[in-house]
């Protein structure tokens, strides 16, 4: 079954532009091999780190957004894993309405860089504070999924409430 994922991850700083796009076409190539199409695959920059891993301060993180089969983001896990060049990295399966948002709001990320790169060859002044804006998840462009009412874990008879217990259906 094809599921929507997100896997962001940090390379190291210290990499040259070359290495790190090397690096990153590497990771893209296993999920394209595995016959995943991607919807998003954004580098987003140098960042400053929450707190130093491996005696590092900051790190360049990448996003890819891609559709695929299950083994495929397990492929990819095990290349981060063994990635000498990557710090952290996390893979989330998303849920079917907050994957469709993200892909809407990759398209108009996209969409925005594309305005303002060509804004930028044009020689007309662009303001990159509008173009992000206009790109935001906080905009009435796109209303945002909906959320799932939480629903109460019935207490077993016999049992009292605030007690462990189990969930009565098993979690995928």
């Amino acid at each position: 079954m094809i599921r929507t994922y997100e896997t962001v991850f940090i390379t190291l700083p210290t990499m040259t532009d070359e290495e790190e796009r090397a690096a990153v076409d590497a990771f893209a190539a296993v999920v394209s091999d595995g016959g995943g199409t991607f919807t998003a695959n954004d580098r987003m920059g140098r960042r400053r780190l929450a707190y130093p891993i491996k005696k590092l301060e900051d790190g360049v993180y990448t996003r890819f957004l891609y559709d695929a089969e299950s083994g495929v983001p397990k492929e990819l896990d095990r290349r981060l894993r063994i990635s000498d060049k990557v710090i952290r990295h996390m893979t989330v399966c998303m849920e079917p309405d907050w994957a469709v948002a993200s892909k809407e709001q990759a398209v108009r990320d996209a969409q925005a860089r594309a305005e303002a790169e060509a804004a930028r060859a044009a020689g007309l002044p662009v303001d990159e504070s509008e173009a992000v804006r206009g790109a935001s998840l906080l905009t009435d462009q796109a209303p945002a999924p909906p959320v799932r009412p939480a629903t109460a874990i019935p207490t077993p008879p016999g049992r009292a409430r605030g007690g462990p217990h189990r969930s009565p259906t098993p979690c995928p």
